[in-house]
């Protein structure tokens, strides 16, 4: 019996799939999340770099402590020589620390995956609209390509002979010439959606002898499947073209509730506003919103004109960044900015104002005195650059 039961213990204790090849063990690895296969890594010695070798690699921002612990991550993946084919790329960039600003990176690592003969690629941008490097447009090896909130350029030459699934969801287009280019130089294409393009053309012609299902327009199923893929974000930095988007959307269907969302970073010009109001609506637990404002503020723009104050701002909304990038005099208008925030945040503990001021902090003092606050337990800030 004692002879049994130790041989029992050492089968239990046996790890057979460590005796695996490792074209094998990294062909498993491919089925986890790239989270869940780089864990493996902590297992032995033998497992600490076979993570390198898995073909298919999902990189979101918003799983790193700081952007920069995500660049060294994609860094060391991209530059590793163990990796020798990428099937399957996604990459999706959101603001989320110091470091958003800085992307340039990112197209060397398209670059090489291209060079790896990437087969699917999916890029997703939340911060600004991305650029894609050359040798992008001249991907011989890509079946499937999904692209949102990216820059496409002018290109002189564009090559994609395997590419049979095309989704463009908020692209930024070129001529109109460019993008018929674009599409004609795919000549397996069957399936192209494209919706909430910014500068697309006024009618799209699309020569293709092999397109089996065309979607152009406003693209709803596509703008609901890009809510529905944000619907657990919890911080989210989007522009003032997704922004209209999403805002065009809810005039006809219903956001959904973006019950998850904490933290929301917007860069949009004052007039429009508006546009963030169904946003809001649907964010009810949103603790910190970050408003960036690229354009100096109209005069004649009146208050805020939402139609109610957002449920958050009065239960929810605890901190405001009112980031003005254009120099100038503390104006009315920033003021009804400012006070349209103190007046309606039930529960906000601070606002922080960063503006390029000929002002001095204490007009600006005098000024935010006063306004009445909603919360008497808010905190103002001034950050004058």
């Amino acid at each position: 019996m004692d002879g049994s039961k130790g041989l029992s213990t050492e089968r239990l204790k046996e790890d057979r799939i460590s005796q695996l090849p490792d074209p094998l063990i990294c062909h498993i690895l491919s089925h986890l999340p790239t989270k869940e296969a780089v864990t493996t890594s902590v297992l032995s010695t033998r497992w600490r770099s076979l993570w390198l070798w898995v073909p298919n690699l999902e990189l979101d921002s918003r799983d790193f402590s700081d952007f920069n612990a995500f660049a060294s991550f994609g860094d060391r993946f991209f530059d590793s020589d163990r990796v020798s084919c990428i099937h399957k790329l996604k990459l999706a960039i959101n603001g989320n620390g110091d470091g958003v600003d800085d992307t340039s990176y990112i197209k060397s690592w398209i670059d090489a995956a291209v060079k790896r003969k990437v087969q699917h690629l999916r890029v997703m941008w939340f911060v600004k609209y991305g650029e894609m490097p050359l040798s992008f447009y001249v991907c011989e090896t890509l079946v499937s390509l999904n692209l949102v909130c990216v820059a496409l350029d002018d290109v002189e030459f564009v090559s994609f002979p395997r590419l049979k699934t095309m989704h463009l969801l908020c692209v930024r287009l070129s001529k109109d010439a460019a993008f018929e280019r674009f599409i004609s130089c795919c000549p397996v294409l069957e399936d192209l959606r494209i919706a909430g393009c910014v500068n697309e053309p006024l009618s799209f012609r699309v020569h293709s002898q092999s397109l089996k299902r065309l979607i152009i327009g406003r693209g709803r199923s596509l703008i609901h499947s890009f809510l529905s893929g944000i619907l657990k974000v919890g911080d989210l930095t989007i522009n003032s073209d997704t922004l209209k988007i999403i805002y065009d959307y809810s005039k006809s269907e219903s956001l959904p509730q973006f019950g998850y969302m904490s933290r929301l970073c917007v860069s949009v010009m004052a007039q429009y506003l508006t546009w963030l109001e169904p946003f809001l609506k649907s964010c009810p637990n949103l603790r910190s919103l970050v408003l960036v404002f690229p354009n100096s503020l109209p005069e004649r723009m009146n208050q805020i004109n939402f139609s109610c104050v957002p449920k958050c701002l009065q239960s929810s909304v605890e901190f405001v960044d009112l980031k003005f990038q254009i120099s100038g005099p503390v104006t009315e208008m920033k003021m009804k900015l400012v006070r349209y925030f103190l007046e309606n945040s039930a529960i906000l503990k601070k606002l922080t104002l960063h503006m390029y001021s000929n002002s001095t902090e204490d007009e600006i003092l005098t000024k935010l005195l006063q306004i009445p606050r909603a919360s008497t337990k808010c905190e103002v800030v001034i950050v004058i650059k």
